[in-house]
C-alpha cells in the first residue's frame, strides 16, 4: 500500500476531522473510471500493514480497507483492486463496501458529465489555481444546463448556450 500518493493537503483534512471527533475513509487512487456491479471488500489492521512512519503521519489511521471490483465493459471482463484508508476500526467489510461503492457511483457520473460534456480531461490548464477555478466553473454551468427541461442532450445544450444568445439567457435567468 503506497500512502505517499496522497497530497499533504488531504492529511491536513483528516487531521481536522479527528480533531473534530468525525470520521473518515480516503481513497487511495491514481483514477476511477467506471462503477462496477461485483464488488468484494476485506479488511485489515493498518498497525499490521503499513509502515511505522506513515502511521504517524496520518491522524487517526486504523484500519486499511482493499476493495475488490470486477464487471464486464463492451463484452470484456475487468478487474481492478482499489485501497482506502479509515480511522474506524473493529467494523465488518460490508459496513466499508457501502461508502466506498457510493463514492463510485457519484464520482463516476459526474465525472463521465464533465469529460463527455465539457471536455475536461483534455483541459491543460495548469498554471496557478487556473484548474479548480475551471473545474469549478464547469460543475456549476453542468448543474445550470442539467435543470434545464428541455430534450437536447446536456453537450448540445452546452454547445446551444455558445452558439445562441437566447438560450444562453434562457438558462441563466
Amino acid at each position: 500500500m503506497r500512502l505517499q500518493t496522497l497530497t499533504l493537503s488531504a492529511v491536513n483534512v483528516t487531521g481536522r476531522i479527528v480533531e473534530k471527533k468525525g470520521h473518515h475513509l480516503l481513497a487511495l487512487k491514481q483514477n476511477q473510471p467506471d462503477l462496477f456491479d461485483g464488488v468484494s471488500c476485506s479488511i485489515i489492521k493498518s498497525k499490521d500493514a503499513v509502515l511505522e512512519e506513515n502511521m504517524n503521519s496520518w491522524p487517526g489511521l486504523r484500519t486499511s480497507v482493499k476493495v475488490e471490483a470486477s464487471g464486464m465493459i463492451k463484452d470484456r471482463e475487468s478487474k481492478e483492486i482499489r485501497y482506502c484508508i479509515s480511522d474506524e476500526e473493529g467494523m465488518n467489510a460490508s459496513y466499508f463496501n457501502a461508502p466506498v461503492r457510493g463514492h463510485w457511483g457519484i464520482e463516476n457520473q459526474l465525472h463521465r458529465h464533465l469529460d463527455v460534456t465539457f471536455r475536461e480531461d483534455a483541459c491543460r490548464a495548469g498554471k496557478g489555481h487556473a484548474a479548480e477555478n475551471l473545474s469549478t466553473m464547469r460543475k456549476l454551468a453542468l448543474q445550470i444546463i442539467r435543470e434545464q427541461p428541455d430534450k437536447p442532450s446536456l453537450k448540445k445544450r452546452r454547445l446551444n448556450a455558445a452558439y445562441n444568445i437566447e438560450y444562453l439567457k434562457k438558462l441563466i435567468t
